[in-house]
């Protein structure tokens, strides 16, 4: 019997490292890019024969850049995923920044149906600070241009800036929400090795405070809704019939494969990285998920997992489909937490959810079933 997975695919290349990423990524050259999409192409075809009962339903070629990729490369990588695997695709999404020089009908014409933008903000100020190569004027005429050929197209947005004001975000919500019908609105988190988190500490400028910031993302979340966007995930906002289908999998805890240096996956109840090495992915020595940091998820991280990922969605938790497959009783188990989260948690017609103004606490509220 077949089953359905998703499949991401990292492509580890920048034009340039913005001050606020920590995702693995390298400078780009043709050689080796062709020398990556080479092992890249042995990874697809030995992954698939591990996949070979599996239908791909949905495909996400994220990274990085995957927008500076050359076409010929782009199109070996499609090619391959059509000659290996089972597709049957609802969805396929590439992620592309404004300042990269691609055609957009010439990446539709490869199959992909799907583009999400990686624009961060609209003010030139917070653009320059944050190491953006492209300015307001050029991440609104690439937006049009993809607008007139895709009809799915997403736009990522940046809160919590350094020196943000609320102007800013409004200003850049507003405009965004008239091209796109999909919107990812990331709320900026820095690992102390990356250039931002370091002029922090320096004092050359500092994050807004945690009110403020909940104040940028009701604002944000207000604006959205009155343009037609209804939130479906906590940082995820689109109009009806656009939400992410790739994306939801994470969300709803389905399976996954994840190829290329530090992909991510999930399958078969184990999670794996791909080691962050791209000397040796081109030496062929780690494609195929051979040195694979592979961690077996346990039956309680399971329904941690399980419970965590729900309450980042605004419909919660199915209690009877949970309660099946883990063969407990949630209100049962989870009797005192629930009565503790009175007025944040609901429980309700078969689910357990955060109430719709209190969805910024799931990291807190979620933490409270770690039992």
């Amino acid at each position: 019997m077949k089953t359905t997975k998703g499949l991401y695919i990292h492509i580890p290349f920048c034009a340039s490292k913005c001050a606020y990423c920590d995702f693995f990524s390298v400078s780009q050259d043709t050689e080796t890019m062709e020398n990556y999409v080479n092992a890249l192409v042995k990874e697809i075809k030995d992954s698939s024969l591990m996949h070979s009962n599996d239908i791909v339903d949905t495909i996400y070629i994220g990274g990085g850049t995957p927008s500076v990729l050359p076409l010929y490369l782009l199109e070996r990588i499609v090619n391959a995923l059509n000659k290996y695997y089972h597709l049957d695709l609802s969805e396929f999404t590439m992620e592309a920044n404004p300042s990269s020089l691609f055609s957009p009908q010439s990446v539709k014409e490869l199959g992909i149906d799907r583009l999400s933008l990686g624009v961060q903000s609209l003010d030139d100020r917070l653009l320059k600070l944050i190491g953006r190569r492209h300015d307001s004027n050029e991440a609104i005429l690439t937006l049009e241009r993809c607008g007139s050929v895709f009809s799915k197209l997403s736009a990522d947005l940046m809160i919590g800036l350094p020196t943000q004001l609320i102007d800013d975000v409004e200003k850049s919500v507003s405009t965004i929400a008239s091209l796109v019908n999909h919107v990812s609105v990331y709320m900026l988190k820095l690992s102390d090795s990356v250039p931002m988190a370091k002029n922090i500490l320096k004092g050359a400028y500092s994050l807004p405070d945690d009110d403020t910031f909940a104040d940028f993302y009701d604002r944000t979340y207000d604006l959205l809704k009155q343009s037609g966007f209804k939130r479906y995930e906590i940082s995820n906002f689109a109009k009806p019939g656009y939400e992410s289908k790739h994306n939801l999998k994470y969300w709803h805890r389905e399976e996954y494969i994840g190829l290329g240096p530090a992909a991510h996956g999930f399958v078969n109840g184990v999670r794996y990285v791909n080691p962050s090495d791209i000397k040796s992915y081109v030496a062929g020595k780690n494609y195929g998920n051979r040195l694979a940091e592979q961690i077996v998820v346990a039956k309680e991280d399971a329904i941690f997992e399980k419970i965590m990922l729900a309450l980042r969605l605004p419909e919660g938790l199915d209690i009877n489909a949970f309660n099946n497959e883990f063969q407990i009783d949630f209100c049962a188990r989870y009797r005192d937490v629930i009565s503790s989260l009175k007025g944040i948690l609901k429980v309700k017609s078969g689910r357990a959810y955060i109430e719709e103004d209190k969805l910024l606490l799931e990291s807190a509220v979620a933490r409270e079933f770690l039992i």
